[in-house]
């Protein structure tokens, strides 16, 4: 194994194989090459591959680790070795144990529009649903509760608006989840945390296999991600993790920055190395992130350095407006990308709706470009169904699944027949499934409602019985859906034509992927299938443009850029109220905007330009807008404070300044 290439703090980090580490691993610094080399080391001193677990949070990140592995060490010696997902490893131990727990070992993972649905219609039988109460909320509120390892009853008494109802509604969700084998995301990791609590055995057995345990991105996890990761290290407690407390940005969904702040605290003989040189950034872009990121109290100091030479000052452009600005950074990407490099750039934006205007324009100027967390091809309508229909399949007491496709396509299964079928699972606790046969709901519909029920009940054992055998997963869902007149019924349940027919084409675009997970897994199964589809993350899920593929500018917002970088970086929006958000601020949580202020900068490699504009339009009322304040917080002699037409072609010092002193003389900020 070769570590020339490491430089000396990497490789202090490399040789440190027992007892807890800490590694600070600022922005750009090659943590991942450490994490690689480090796991190669553990190999060269005799740890066998078996025993050693790697963790981080997404699919991308987890396949780009597994196949640098195997680039240091041998294909039969890597997979040996478990880097993997949290979500992922999670539902591998419930796998072989959730039986432990009252749940069947054949359970499916719920996705976001079955939660939406399923708390939906809890607090409608709650007659819950009024003025804030929204499910879309609680569903957010239940699910911080569980990253936090809180139980109804301690929701029941925080200090919450509706707390009991949200906790009535928490307990009856985790109750029906439950009874149809269902688990979330989340659950996924609370259930294994109980799991090792409540069977010491089970947990003494992942102790044994995992003695070495490696945790990415340390800085977003969560109370039961640590909580997880403090009970397999055990007293061993061989557990390196890798974070920059900097880079914390998303505590709006539980991530707690104390975990890295404090790690000591769970692990009092851990060392702490930094990794400070920069491998990704020029000089002038790391020294204005470093002064910047100053400011915040709540962090572990660093400073980032690199060799890749001073480079050029950053740009602050003043636009008229969102208009003016869209405009702007549309002539800037022109201008620079010679036509063609359009892969170049990324323009990030603090909050999503910032996209409409610069896809308008961009569009009208005919820059390519491709939109990064947006709706993805995964959550389309008929995409959903499909998805349904399958997990009816693998778990028949899917209730939610039912429910969604009952009628799709029509069957004549209206209100009436929906209301009758819910009433009867009430009283006699059946899944609904069972009860499509049932002689008191086929008396009480009309005749051709019960016979095509009836039909469709029949379907689904057949196809049960076709699934059951492992294999060809394309050919027996294409069959299903045939069978069941789902894709020529597109036609009858959407109109124009035009749309009937893009659906179609998406159903056809999934099942291609499910023929390329048969060309993976010859003996592959539906649960399988099913799973993996439900592990995807949004990194997963980014769709390339028909005609751009993958050379087109990258529009997105900060937070989906983490881990990214780019020769030239806009970001747009840097005004007070935006960037930093004002919501943010009203809440306290200036630092946490700070350190996304930090990412955006760090995603640069050689050209960094900041934009704001003068006036805005809010809410279909043009406002004036002030600067924000993270601009005034960069180091002044790295940063040029310039117009769209200056910064596109560039003038002396002494016009600029002459431009900037009569723009601010006219500028009145609105109070």
């Amino acid at each position: 194994m070769s570590t020339a290439k490491l430089n000396p703090s990497q490789q202090a980090a490399v040789e440190c194989l027992d007892g807890p580490l800490l590694l600070l691993a600022g922005a750009g610094t090659g943590k991942t090459r450490v994490i690689i080399h480090r796991i190669a080391n553990l190999i060269r001193h005799d740890v066998p591959p078996e025993a050693i677990l790697a963790v981080t949070f997404t699919n991308k990140a987890a396949k780009e680790m597994r196949e640098r592995v195997a680039g240091l060490l041998t294909p039969a010696v890597a997979e040996k070795i478990t880097v993997n997902t949290f979500h992922a490893f999670c539902v591998q131990v419930l796998r072989r144990h959730i039986h432990l727990l009252g749940y069947g070992n054949n359970f499916t993972i719920a996705t976001e529009g079955y939660q939406k649905g399923l708390i939906r219609e809890i607090a409608t039988q709650l007659n819950m649903v009024r003025e804030g109460c929204s499910p879309n909320l609680w569903l957010a509120l239940i699910s911080r509760a569980k990253s936090a390892l809180e139980t109804p009853d301690d929701m029941r008494r925080k200090e919450l608006p509706y707390a009991a109802d949200l906790a009535t509604v928490y307990q009856q969700y985790q109750k029906r989840l439950q009874q149809m084998d269902l688990v979330d995301f989340d659950d996924l990791l609370g259930l294994t945390v109980r799991l090792w609590t409540e069977q010491p055995q089970v947990l003494a057995q992942y102790r044994e296999r995992y003695r070495y345990l490696m945790i990415d991105e340390y800085q977003d996890t969560n109370a039961v991600q640590l909580r997880l990761m403090v009970l397999l290290a055990g007293s061993r407690a061989n557990i390196c993790v890798v974070g920059d407390d900097d880079q914390s940005i998303y505590g709006w969904r539980g991530a707690d920055l104390g975990n890295i702040l404090e790690f000591e605290t769970h692990f009092p003989a851990a060392r702490v190395i930094r990794l400070e040189q920069n491998y990704r950034s020029t000089n002038r872009i790391l020294h204005a992130a470093n002064v910047l990121i100053s400011k915040n109290k709540s962090r572990r100091v660093k400073n980032l350095w690199s060799e890749e030479g001073q480079g050029e000052k950053l740009l602050a452009v003043c636009c008229l407006d969102e208009h003016d600005e869209a405009n702007f950074a549309a002539e800037y990407i022109l201008g620079k990308s010679g036509g063609s490099q359009w892969q170049r750039f990324a323009v990030l934006v603090r909050a999503g709706h910032q996209t409409r205007v610069l896809e308008e324009t961009f569009r009208k100027r005919r820059v390519p470009y491709v939109l990064v967390g947006a709706n993805s091809f995964y959550q389309r309508k008929e995409i959903l169904d499909v998805i349904s229909f399958l997990q009816l399949i693998q778990n028949p007491r899917d209730n939610l699944a039912l429910l969604r496709i009952i009628n799709v396509p029509p069957r004549g299964a209206g209100e009436v027949t929906v209301d009758k079928l819910r009433e009867l699972g009430q009283i006699s606790g059946a899944p609904l499934g069972e009860l499509l046969t049932n002689n008191a709901l086929l008396q009480a519909i009309p005749a051709d409602s019960a016979r095509n029920l009836a039909d469709f009940h029949k379907l689904l054992a057949e196809a049960r019985h076709d699934f059951a055998t492992p294999g060809c997963i394309f050919t027996k869902t294409e069959k299903y859906l045939k069978a069941i007149r789902y894709i020529e019924g597109l036609a009858q349940m959407y109109k124009p034509r035009e749309d009937a027919l893009q659906r179609r084409d998406n159903v056809l675009e999934f099942l291609s992927s499910m023929a390329e997970f048969d060309q993976r897994n010859p003996a592959g199964t539906l649960g399988e299938y099913l799973e993996i589809f439900a592990l995807h993350d949004a990194n997963d899920r980014r769709e390339k443009d028909r005609n751009t593929g993958d050379n087109a500018v990258t529009l997105m917002t900060v937070h989906a850029a983490k881990g990214l970088e780019y020769p030239v970086v806009l970001v747009v929006g840097m005004e007070q109220g935006l960037f930093p958000n004002q919501m943010a601020l009203d809440e306290g949580n200036e630092e946490e905007e700070r350190r996304l202020c930090y990412v955006a900068i760090t995603r640069a490699k050689q050209e960094l330009v900041l934009s704001y504009a003068e006036r805005r339009r809010v809410m279909n009322r043009v406002v004036a807008k002030r600067p924000s304040k993270f601009l005034d917080e960069l180091p002044a002699d790295d940063v040029v404070f310039t117009t769209p037409k200056l910064a596109i072609a560039p003038a002396s010092d002494t016009d600029i300044k002459k431009y900037l002193a009569q723009m601010r003389a006219q500028f009145k900020p609105q109070e």
